[in-house]
């Protein structure tokens, strides 16, 4: 249940800067409401997504994780930036087409979370968060968020499990 959650927040979160986009066209059309909803939605859902990660912290069950390898995967960002000028190819807000992207991103949104696959999230990294792919001496490969810079597998010391192939650092 929690893996879904989070996995849900990373794949909605991801997408908050489309929102400020479109709410900033929306504005300048002279727009008042679309905006507002657009923003308020922004803020609760990183608001909740970065209470969600506190939370987890915390609670989540802490273990011994030894690592073969490590291997930054931070350089995903790219891929979004296409994503996020997606709005520049929109002349106007009367041109946005819901009835086609509601739906399109509710089915992303579906997929990833209940997919193996994870899901990069470059809000993470406005906030200090790293992504790395960490290899485990079994040979399964898993994707380990944490804050610090990873030079050394050996800083890493415990961790807790986010999703099925995603790992929090819960080391001081």
């Amino acid at each position: 249940m929690f893996s879904a959650v989070v996995k849900t927040l990373f794949t909605l979160t991801s997408l908050t800067p489309i929102c400020l986009i479109y709410a900033w066209v929306a504005i300048s059309e002279g727009y008042v409401w679309v905006p507002f909803w657009l923003i308020v939605a922004t803020v609760v859902l990183v608001v909740v997504f970065y209470l969600v990660l506190t939370f987890a912290t915390k609670k989540l069950e802490t273990f011994t994780f030894e690592f073969t390898s490590v291997e930054p995967v931070d350089q995903e960002n790219i891929a979004f930036l296409l994503l996020y000028l997606s709005p520049l190819f929109v002349d106007q807000m009367s041109g946005l087409n819901l009835n086609v992207l509601v739906p399109a991103l509710g089915c992303y949104a579906l997929l990833l979370a209940t997919s193996y696959t994870y899901h990069f999230n470059p809000m993470l990294s406005l906030g200090g968060w790293h992504f790395y792919k960490v290899g485990s001496k079994e040979g399964v490969s898993y994707v380990l968020l944490t804050r610090k810079k990873i030079r050394n597998v050996d800083r890493i010391k415990k961790v807790g499990q986010l999703t099925g192939y995603m790992l929090l650092d819960l080391s001081e």
